[in-house]
């Protein structure tokens, strides 16, 4: 990339996802032509993955629309100008409304998990055509933990965050944060995770990822059978006696029901069905009840599995039953 010549460098934060890095952007008129990390930035300190990296790529990409499409009758498509484009949605939109109230409007988007700046004018579009029917991504990716999280915690709006800086067992299940991330400087995480010697790493995934070339043990189960991998964990956790009594008497309602279940749990059928060596996994249960400071990542390779809702509350009782959670 070339450096910027014109309207210099602007620093702003990064969008793709809810890390939110800082970035600096050279910029020539109305286009990137550079990209850098933030170092002024107090959470990212200059960090940027692959993905916000290739800002400019995206942005100035062949593909990329400069202008409304409006298909035609033959079924293609012509361009219009954008005051054509809001004029003829702005009288589309006020005839639905006459016709069919506002239930007969649908509005889908909001930016995702980084980029709430089309959440605004999408809630004010909804109340202008007096519907609720309100849709995302987050409806498709992350509806059962949602709804686990408001049984658990209270509230679905309240989501938990893993600590990976301060942990020294990292967890990470359906999910590669090497490219993904999904938390603050992920690879530099997982470097010195995998460089000191005091600390281990755990993944629980069907692909050997990069995370798991990087972890002490890799559980590579048979897809879709996360829940009986998780179960049999827990179970085998119990067994053990490896529960946080103080925490879950202080903290939690409805353990005995839970360890009821757990105490049900097939253990060696459960293993042998997600295809893991049970020897595996009686080493991964070893990791956790050393664990001074477990924590879990999580994302949408077990989300979106099967009993993806079961799964979302399976991996919240490994940090829950075991007591690391909410800890100061």
């Amino acid at each position: 990339m070339s450096e910027p010549n014109g309207d210099g460098w602007h620093r702003t934060a990064c969008i793709l996802c809810y890390v939110n890095c800082g970035v600096e952007l050279g910029v020539e008129g109305r286009s990137i032509v550079r990209v850098r990390g933030d170092k002024a930035h107090p959470r990212s300190h200059g960090y940027l993955c692959q993905k916000a990296q290739r800002l400019h790529f995206y942005g100035e990409h062949a593909d990329r629309l400069r202008t409304p499409l409006r298909r035609t009758s033959s079924g293609g498509f012509e361009a219009i100008s954008w005051e054509e484009a809001l004029t003829e949605l702005a009288s589309r939109l006020r005839e639905l409304r006459a016709a069919h109230g506002g239930d007969g409007f649908a509005f889908y988007g909001g930016g995702g998990q980084g980029n709430h700046l089309g959440g605004a004018y999408g809630v004010s579009l909804l109340r202008a055509m007096g519907s609720s029917n309100f849709y995302g991504a987050l409806a498709q990716e992350k509806t059962g933990d949602f709804w686990v999280n408001g049984h658990l915690f209270g509230a679905q709006s309240c989501h938990t965050a893993e600590d990976v800086e301060n942990t020294d067992l990292l967890v990470v299940l359906g999910c590669n944060p090497w490219l993904a991330h999904g938390f603050p400087n992920a690879r530099l995480a997982l470097r010195e995770i995998s460089r000191d010697a005091s600390r281990r790493m755990l993944v629980i995934d069907p692909r050997r990822t990069e995370a798991a070339e990087m972890a002490d043990l890799h559980l590579q189960l048979r897809p879709g059978t996360d829940a009986y991998l998780l179960g049999a964990i827990l179970s085998l956790v119990l067994r053990r006696g490896g529960e946080d009594r103080d925490f879950l008497a202080a903290r939690t309602t409805g353990f005995e029901e839970v360890a009821a279940a757990l105490a049900s749990v097939p253990v060696e059928d459960w293993v042998a069905h997600a295809g893991v060596a049970l020897a595996d996994v009686e080493r991964a249960v070893d990791m956790i009840l050393a664990a001074e400071a477990m924590c879990v990542r999580v994302e949408l390779g077990l989300q979106q599995s099967r009993r993806s809702t079961l799964n979302s509350y399976l991996e919240k009782l490994l940090f829950l039953l075991t007591g690391n959670f909410g800890r100061a």
